[in-house]
């Protein structure tokens, strides 16, 4: 697989600003035009017409995207696919753009990252008249996937690509072989992963675990030991609850208690210590395959093995999308649409792997030949199919919670802040987000 330049907390990041800045309440959203309709029905324009793409400034991408845009106006002559580039502040130049009507037809976003806090401002334009128009068919897609593309029952976007989180086992077998310690395997429990990464520690000269502590990160350890951050209703703060506790107290411990895990590590770290021979486990998701392949030294070799069985029973891990929603202002929203169906095609999905490392997110990709027995890639497919959306609060306020809980994850990893002391300031400050009212209202 090829690298690419994504930082995903980066993005995450600059996203929060979304939270803050997004007020746009003073920005009044315009009405688009018409769409050319035949019988009553959305029909294609049959003068040429261009869409706006915008996306982020990672080059892999951008190369493969319009790539992508050439073959689709290959096969619709009338449709001109405009790749733009986002900078690297990605989400205050999106919000400009919005404010000031020149934010295109569709851009990069991702479900986590708080497409809902987008959507209830009327921002987006939902799918749903299109897709039974065209009597599109979302049943090829995983059902967690599409549920994390709903707002309030409405579609708001195609999955694209993505995954179902920090959900797998990265691990230098090698290191596995100098220790005496049999390698993972798809029965591995939390203890089974703990004490193993206790043989393979070495002080500070080797790590026999990296574990991100990052807000949408921790939801793997926490929904294997059967916590949520919030309730099914998106209204209550759920870390007051034992088991969410345990998830975040199973971090510390790797950290400050058994310091068999750097403590609070930056994103960059892993693959830091990865290249080096320095970390014998990684606990990540499928971009990984990109990131510590291309990390991976010489005389070692990267193997995958699915996350470990929690307390509760199951693997932890949330359904996160990468979608390009319409906006609202599109004055060619069903030649967007067009567009949005050619990339979540199945052709599309399987290049997705070795082009950008993260395949699409429908069921007959993860179920081809060319991928079904990718060592690197099916270790994620059981937990697809029963991942649950990120947990999207009922206000969609989503974008401004991981900053603030992650400010306090801090303290709680570096030992600041003992594990309940953290998890009531944290159960404090989310209840307080989930208590405001919907954004714009």
């Amino acid at each position: 697989m090829q690298s690419h330049a994504l930082s995903r907390r980066a993005f995450l990041k600059n996203t929060a600003l979304a939270a803050a800045g997004v007020a746009l309440s003073a920005c009044a959203v315009p009405t688009a035009p018409a769409a050319s309709t035949q019988g009553g029905a959305v029909a294609p324009a049959t003068s040429p017409v261009e869409i706006i793409h915008f996306d982020r400034n990672v080059p892999q991408d951008l190369e493969f995207r319009k790539e992508l845009a050439e073959r689709f106006t290959q096969d619709n002559p009338n449709i001109t696919v405009k790749i733009e580039v986002m900078p690297d502040d990605y989400a205050a130049t999106l919000i400009a753009r919005i404010a000031s009507g020149t934010a295109g037809d569709c851009f990069r976003y991702g479900t986590h990252y708080g497409m809902a806090n987008w959507a209830l401002r009327g921002i987006l334009q939902p799918l749903d008249d299109f897709i039974a128009q065209d009597g599109y068919d979302l049943s090829i897609y995983f059902q967690g996937s599409i549920d994390a593309c709903k707002v309030e029952g409405k579609v708001y976007a195609l999955p694209v690509n993505g995954h179902p989180g920090w959900s797998a086992i990265y691990y230098q077998p090698e290191l596995f072989a100098e220790a005496g310690v049999a390698e993972p395997t798809d029965t591995w429990t939390y203890d089974d992963m703990t004490e193993a990464a206790r043989k393979m520690t070495k002080g500070t000269d080797q790590y026999g675990l990296w574990v991100a502590p990052y807000y949408e990160a921790t939801l793997t350890p926490m929904d294997a030991f059967g916590g949520w951050p919030m309730d099914e209703t998106g209204t209550k703060a759920m870390y007051n609850d034992e088991k969410t506790i345990a998830g975040i107290r199973w971090i510390y411990d790797m950290m400050q208690t058994d310091k068999v895990a750097l403590a609070n590590p930056s994103f960059d770290s892993r693959v830091q210590l990865w290249s080096s021979g320095k970390v014998a486990m990684v606990l990540s998701g499928i971009w990984e395959g990109s990131y510590l392949g291309d990390a991976t030294p010489a005389d070692k070799t990267l193997k995958v093995a699915p996350g470990p069985i929690g307390p509760s029973g199951h693997r932890g891990g949330f359904m996160g999308c990468n979608v390009f929603p319409i906006m609202q202002t599109s004055q060619h929203p069903y030649e967007t649409w067009l567009w949005q169906k050619f990339i979540c095609s199945k052709e599309v999905g399987i290049e997705n792997v070795q082009r950008i490392g993260e395949p699409g997110l429908r069921t007959d990709v993860w179920e081809d030949a060319s991928l079904i027995d990718d060592p690197v890639v099916k270790p994620h497919y059981e937990l697809l199919k029963i991942a649950k959306p990120m947990p999207v609060p009922a206000n969609g306020r989503l974008s401004e919670i991981a900053d603030p809980v992650t400010q306090i994850y801090s303290g709680i990893f570096l030992g600041d802040i003992e594990v309940e002391a953290g998890c009531a300031q944290i159960q404090e400050t989310v209840q307080a987000i989930l208590d405001q009212p919907k954004p714009g209202a």
